[in-house]
C-alpha cells in the first residue's frame, strides 16, 4: 500500500458521498476518485460494511481510491441497475432476519431472504420480534423452527429483554451483522435497545394490519458497546431473488437433498418417471406444499429478471423515440 494510503469502513452511503471510519481518523466523508470508478471501473461501488483505500483530506472530503475483496456480499435484484444487482451489505458475519409476531410473520418472505443471504455466504438467524404482543408466540417459535430445521430461530422482545441474550452471542466483538426486515418490524428499537441509546428513530405501527413506515431511510452502521458493529437498512417487504439457485439449494435442503437423486437432471418433479423428490412426497419425507414454494422461488428468479429486462428495454426506446432527445 502507498505511503499516503490508509484503509477505511464504509458506514454509511449518502448518494455519491460516503461515511467512512478509520481508528486513527474518527469519522468522516469521502467521494469516488472518479478515473478508478466511474471511467476505468476498476473497483466495485462501495457499499455499507466495505474496506477501501483512501487519501485523507484535512480540508474537505477525502478521496476513495478503491473498494477491498469482500468476504460476504449481500444483494437482491434491480432492474434499474446496470448489472441488475442492488448491493444491500458487504463483509457481514450474521444476518438477522426479522419477522414480528404479528400479521407480518410469514414464512415464504423468510425464506427467501434466507436465499439471498446464502447466496451471498452469510450465515442467518431467523429472529420473531415483540414476542410480548402475542400470547401465542410460542408457537410461531415451533412453526417457524419445524419449517426451518437447519436454521437458528430466536424469539425476543425488546421490551421485556426476553432472548437478547441470545442475540448478544452472536454479535462478538468486531463483528459485523446486518438487521433485515419489512418496516415496522422493530429493527430499529432492537437497535436502540442493543446499543443502550436513542440511536434510530422509532415509528410506531399501524394495529389494523401491523405495517408501519420506514423508519431508517439509508443504510449505516452502527457501533455497539461490546465492539461489534451493526447495520440497519431500510424495510423491505420484497427481495426479489438474483442469482440465487445455491441460496434456494441451502434453504430447500429438504428438497434439494431429494433432487440430485433424480434420474434426470433435468426433473420438474412432476410425472417423470425415478424422480426422488415424488418418491420422498409420498413415503411423507417432503410435504407437497415445501416443494411448491421452492419452485415458486426459483421460477420468480427467472420471471424477475425477464420482465424487468423488457420493461427496461421498453423504458430506455421510449426516451430514446421521444421528441425532446431527437431535437
Amino acid at each position: 500500500m502507498n505511503s499516503n494510503e490508509s484503509t477505511a469502513r464504509i458506514i454509511a452511503v449518502h448518494k455519491e458521498r460516503y461515511a467512512l471510519y478509520d481508528e486513527n481518523q474518527g469519522d468522516f466523508y469521502g467521494r469516488l476518485k472518479a478515473s478508478n470508478y466511474y471511467h476505468l471501473s476498476r473497483s466495485p461501488y462501495p457499499v455499507t460494511g466495505d474496506l477501501v483505500k483512501y487519501h485523507y483530506n484535512e480540508a474537505g472530503d477525502s478521496v476513495i481510491l478503491e473498494t477491498l475483496p469482500r468476504k460476504t456480499f449481500i444483494q437482491r435484484f434491480d432492474a434499474w441497475s446496470a448489472s441488475n444487482a442492488q448491493a444491500i451489505a458487504a463483509n457481514v458475519d450474521e444476518a438477522f432476519l426479522l419477522t414480528s409476531a404479528n400479521h407480518d410473520f410469514n414464512l415464504k418472505r423468510l425464506h427467501r431472504y434466507l436465499a439471498v443471504c446464502r447466496q451471498g455466504n452469510v450465515h442467518c438467524t431467523v429472529v420473531i420480534t415483540k414476542a410480548d404482543t402475542n400470547p401465542f408466540a410460542e408457537d410461531l417459535l415451533q412453526i417457524t423452527k419445524t419449517d426451518l430445521p437447519d436454521t437458528d430461530v430466536l424469539l425476543i422482545s425488546a421490551k421485556t429483554g426476553q432472548g437478547i441474550d441470545a442475540i448478544w452471542d452472536r454479535m462478538p466483538e468486531g463483528s459485523i451483522s446486518v438487521f433485515l426486515g419489512s418496516s415496522g418490524v422493530g429493527k430499529s428499537t432492537l437497535v436502540n435497545y442493543l446499543a443502550d441509546s436513542e440511536v434510530m428513530d422509532v415509528n410506531g405501527i399501524r394495529e389494523d394490519d401491523s405495517k408501519g413506515r420506514h423508519t431508517t431511510t439509508h443504510r449505516q452502521m452502527i457501533f455497539l458497546p461490546n465492539g461489534s458493529m451493526v447495520i440497519d437498512v431500510p424495510g423491505m417487504r420484497e427481495l426479489a431473488l438474483l442469482d440465487a439457485e445455491e441460496g434456494l439449494q441451502q434453504t430447500f435442503k429438504s428438497v434439494s437433498d431429494f433432487e440430485g437423486q433424480c434420474r434426470f437432471s433435468d426433473c420438474t418433479h412432476e410425472k417423470e418417471p425415478g424422480c426422488a423428490v415424488r418418491a420422498a412426497i409420498e413415503r411423507g419425507e417432503l410435504s407437497e406444499k415445501t416443494l411448491r414454494e421452492y419452485k415458486s422461488l426459483q421460477a420468480e428468479a427467472v420471471r424477475k429478471r425477464r420482465d424487468w429486462a423488457i420493461m427496461v428495454s421498453k423504458h430506455r426506446k421510449e426516451l430514446q423515440n421521444s421528441p425532446k432527445r431527437k431535437r
